[in-house]
């Protein structure tokens, strides 16, 4: 069975799908994955019963807007024999004979080099923008707890202890000792210290 899939009827290239019989729409955001989608899973669900044998698709962004969930789509679709033809940019996955069509390989190498980079660059940005929060005093760590400023760090008790063994040139283990904290404090401590130039006398 060959069946036609849009991801929104808002999409201008939904219009040119030319197969209208079995035609599957998903009035959906694009950040869904595909398989989280209604009319998505119920297409894997097809797939699996070997039902379906070609799916058209007026463009590849309506199976995402992550290139990662995009890409497991289609390689989800080649690995069960499923051909993919996309009006817009005019790629057919698949030949007559079932075989992945050699533009096809060239396309995917490109879009998994793309889809890196995408990962490698939304990588960097949260770190930066972690990094830029905590400067801040502004970041917020697992299960949304407020961590503290810096001005709030140093004026606890313990820390301004730490601090003042670290000024004296006590070693990290000496002064984990003999303000009964742990090693970890103390080189958090350190490390912020010195971060912050805290360490000068």
């Amino acid at each position: 069975m060959i069946i036609s899939y849009s991801q929104s009827s808002d999409n201008p290239d939904t219009l040119k799908i030319t197969n209208k019989e079995n035609f599957y729409l998903d009035n959906c955001s694009s950040v869904i994955p595909f398989n989280k989608r209604e009319k998505g899973s119920l297409i894997i669900a097809l797939i699996n019963q070997k039902k379906i044998t070609k799916i058209i698709v007026p463009n590849i962004s309506v199976l995402g807007r992550n290139q990662i969930d995009v890409l497991n789509t289609i390689d989800f679709f080649i690995n069960n024999d499923i051909s993919l033809f996309s009006q817009s940019e005019r790629l057919e996955t698949m030949d007559e004979y079932g075989r992945v069509k050699p533009d096809t390989i060239l396309f995917l190498n490109l879009f998994r080099s793309l889809a890196n980079m995408e990962y490698k660059n939304r990588k960097e940005s949260h770190r930066f923008g972690i990094q830029q929060a905590k400067d801040l005093g502004r970041y917020k760590g697992v299960g949304g707890r407020q961590l503290d400023s810096i001005e709030e760090f140093f004026d606890k008790p313990k820390n301004i202890n730490i601090l003042r063994h670290l000024k004296r040139g006590e070693s990290i283990r000496r002064t984990a000792k003999l303000v009964g904290s742990s090693p970890g404090l103390v080189q958090k401590v350190k490390r912020w210290a010195q971060d912050h130039n805290k360490l000068e006398n």
